[in-house]
Protein backbone atom coordinates (compact mmCIF):
# COMPACT_ATOMS: atom_id res chain seq x y z
CA UNK A 1 0.00 0.00 0.00
CA UNK A 2 1.68 3.25 -1.10
CA UNK A 3 0.91 6.21 1.25
CA UNK A 4 1.40 10.00 0.46
CA UNK A 5 3.43 12.08 2.09
CA UNK A 6 0.42 14.25 3.57
CA UNK A 7 -0.49 11.25 5.83
CA UNK A 8 2.92 12.46 8.04
CA UNK A 9 3.50 15.09 10.00
CA UNK A 10 5.54 16.57 9.06
CA UNK A 11 5.25 15.62 5.90
CA UNK A 12 8.66 13.94 4.43
CA UNK A 13 9.13 14.81 0.93
CA UNK A 14 9.19 11.63 -0.37
CA UNK A 15 5.50 9.03 -0.78
CA UNK A 16 6.06 5.87 1.73
CA UNK A 17 4.92 2.56 1.11
CA UNK A 18 3.63 -0.24 3.60
CA UNK A 19 5.04 -3.81 3.49
CA UNK A 20 3.76 -6.90 4.91
CA UNK A 21 6.45 -9.45 5.89
CA UNK A 22 5.41 -13.10 6.49
CA UNK A 23 7.34 -15.24 8.44
CA UNK A 24 8.38 -18.94 6.38
CA UNK A 25 6.65 -21.61 8.59
CA UNK A 26 10.01 -23.36 8.59
CA UNK A 27 12.48 -21.40 10.02
CA UNK A 28 16.10 -21.87 8.53
CA UNK A 29 18.30 -23.25 10.95
CA UNK A 30 21.38 -20.69 12.97
CA UNK A 31 24.06 -22.12 10.94
CA UNK A 32 22.16 -21.36 7.77
CA UNK A 33 20.95 -18.03 8.94
CA UNK A 34 24.97 -17.06 9.35
CA UNK A 35 25.47 -18.60 6.36
CA UNK A 36 22.99 -16.97 4.84
CA UNK A 37 24.60 -13.93 5.97
CA UNK A 38 28.36 -14.65 4.88
CA UNK A 39 26.56 -15.39 0.96
CA UNK A 40 24.48 -12.79 1.03
CA UNK A 41 27.34 -10.06 2.29
CA UNK A 42 29.84 -11.59 -0.64
CA UNK A 43 27.43 -11.77 -3.38
CA UNK A 44 26.50 -7.91 -2.62
CA UNK A 45 29.63 -6.97 -1.79
CA UNK A 46 30.79 -5.31 -5.05
CA UNK A 47 28.96 -3.95 -7.58
CA UNK A 48 27.47 -5.56 -10.70
CA UNK A 49 29.76 -8.06 -10.34
CA UNK A 50 28.62 -12.21 -11.18
CA UNK A 51 28.24 -14.51 -8.86
CA UNK A 52 31.46 -17.07 -9.53
CA UNK A 53 33.01 -13.79 -8.82
CA UNK A 54 31.71 -12.50 -5.66
CA UNK A 55 31.33 -15.41 -3.92
CA UNK A 56 34.35 -16.80 -4.90
CA UNK A 57 35.76 -16.82 -1.51
CA UNK A 58 33.06 -19.25 -0.76
CA UNK A 59 33.32 -21.61 -3.35
CA UNK A 60 33.12 -19.46 -6.66
CA UNK A 61 31.48 -21.20 -9.77
CA UNK A 62 31.41 -24.63 -7.70
CA UNK A 63 29.09 -23.42 -5.33
CA UNK A 64 27.03 -21.64 -7.75
CA UNK A 65 26.47 -24.58 -9.66
CA UNK A 66 25.69 -27.04 -6.95
CA UNK A 67 23.58 -25.17 -5.70
CA UNK A 68 21.75 -24.75 -9.30
CA UNK A 69 22.39 -21.29 -9.67
CA UNK A 70 23.73 -20.18 -13.09
CA UNK A 71 27.12 -18.42 -11.87
CA UNK A 72 27.22 -15.98 -14.43
CA UNK A 73 24.16 -14.19 -13.18
CA UNK A 74 24.19 -11.26 -10.79
CA UNK A 75 22.89 -11.27 -6.91
CA UNK A 76 19.96 -9.00 -7.85
CA UNK A 77 18.76 -11.68 -10.00
CA UNK A 78 19.04 -14.86 -7.45
CA UNK A 79 15.65 -15.43 -5.88
CA UNK A 80 15.41 -16.49 -2.17
CA UNK A 81 15.78 -20.64 -2.61
CA UNK A 82 18.59 -19.95 -4.81
CA UNK A 83 20.65 -17.91 -1.65
CA UNK A 84 19.08 -20.61 1.05
CA UNK A 85 20.15 -23.38 -1.29
CA UNK A 86 23.88 -21.63 -1.47
CA UNK A 87 23.72 -20.84 2.07
CA UNK A 88 22.77 -24.62 3.12
CA UNK A 89 26.01 -25.89 0.79
CA UNK A 90 28.35 -22.96 2.93
CA UNK A 91 26.78 -24.17 6.00
CA UNK A 92 27.45 -27.99 5.51
CA UNK A 93 30.58 -27.15 4.79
Amino acid sequence: MSLPARAFTPPPKVDSAVVRLVPRPQRPTDAILDALQRVTAAAFGQRRKMLRSSVKTLGGAELCAQAGIDPDMRAETVDIAGFLAMAAIVAAG
